[in-house]
């Protein structure tokens, strides 16, 4: 199916049937026809729809993974947006207190303590970071944000 056939449907805010057939991929095919639909890199726009469409699949589907695709296509697809890292930062928490014990999750996290905004604070990076120190030794990120590495 072509980008322009979910695009028709979110644009009339057909949210229904968009869910349904989004549904029916796999869920990496969602995420990409997603970041496709919230921007066009061709023409260079943006279309804050798709982020209305993912707040209808969250009250519906709620999952870590979902608050995780909501969290990333606001706080890097749509970056360039006032605020967007912001909203992007509150679903990467939001998928957190949904799997807690989630390493790459709060690794993830991280991500946005090293934006020039510093979303997220350096007293709570670098309580997460400890956090995943002490499961994951290994991870470059933590050690890097604890001036390990």
């Amino acid at each position: 199916m072509e980008i322009s056939v979910y695009k028709d449907l979110l644009n009339r805010l057909e949210f229904i049937e968009l869910e349904q057939k989004l549904l029916e991929k796999p869920f990496s095919e969602m995420e990409d026809i997603l970041n496709g639909l919230a921007f066009d890199h061709i023409n260079e726009e943006s279309n804050l729809l798709v982020y209305t469409f993912l707040c209808h699949l969250l009250y519906k589907h709620e999952t870590a993974k979902m608050q995780l695709l909501t969290s990333k296509l606001m706080g890097i697809t749509l970056n360039h947006i006032t605020n967007a890292e912001s909203i992007g930062l509150y679903h990467g928490l939001e998928a957190s207190r949904l799997e807690p014990d989630n390493i790459d999750i709060l690794e993830y996290l991280l991500y946005y303590n090293q934006l020039p905004e510093k979303p997220l604070s350096d007293k709570i990076a670098i309580s997460f970071a400890k956090q995943i120190i002490d499961k994951r030794p290994q991870s470059m990120a933590a050690k890097m944000r604890l001036g390990l590495y």
